[in-house]
């Protein structure tokens, strides 16, 4: 389920993204709230539980949309967009976001938007909301076909997933 209650900890993403052999990149985020991966773990569970959606389903769409961080499509590292939103592809970068946690509050509100009919728990930073049809995807697998047109989406979200859940 996308919505829920925490299955994970700060300390297993931030040992997952380690293992991923990837580095953190401090040089653009440290002006935007988050100078550490530990702070940037730290905002994916904040922002994620607040709108009661799962920090390992917010933690496992950054990764998997961002490259672990290291980006190369349309959108870049600088507008902290960390779930493509907006970006269409052809060159379309998507929504630009001030900072790391107003990025990842918009994605967690999008998430929230997809696995939920419930009311927004913050004011919406998310542009795109209203264009969801809300609750359409409860499950992360229903996010194949939705959220992104790739047919193995959530395939590819569990397969991060599965390596940062507390059993």
């Amino acid at each position: 389920a996308i919505m829920g209650a925490p299955k994970t900890t700060v300390a297993l993403m931030v040992r997952h993204f380690q293992a991923s052999g990837r580095s953190y990149p401090a040089d653009v985020y440290a002006s935007k709230g988050a100078a550490t991966l530990q702070q940037f773990c730290g905002l994916i569970y904040d922002e994620a539980v607040s709108e009661g959606v799962r920090p390992e389903v917010l933690y496992s769409q950054v990764m998997h949309e961002t490259g672990y961080l290291q980006f190369g499509g349309d959108v870049k590292a600088e507008q902290c967009n960390f779930g493509g939103l907006g970006a269409t592809g052809n060159g379309v970068r998507g929504e630009v976001f001030p900072d790391v946690r107003t990025g990842l509050r918009a994605q967690a509100q999008h998430l929230k938007a997809y696995g939920s009919t419930a009311a927004l728990n913050n004011p919406c930073v998310d542009s795109r909301f209203q264009y969801v049809k809300r609750g359409c995807a409860p499950y992360v697998a229903n996010l194949s076909g939705t959220w992104a047109a790739d047919r193995q989406y959530g395939k590819k979200l569990l397969a991060i997933l599965k390596d940062i859940v507390l059993y």
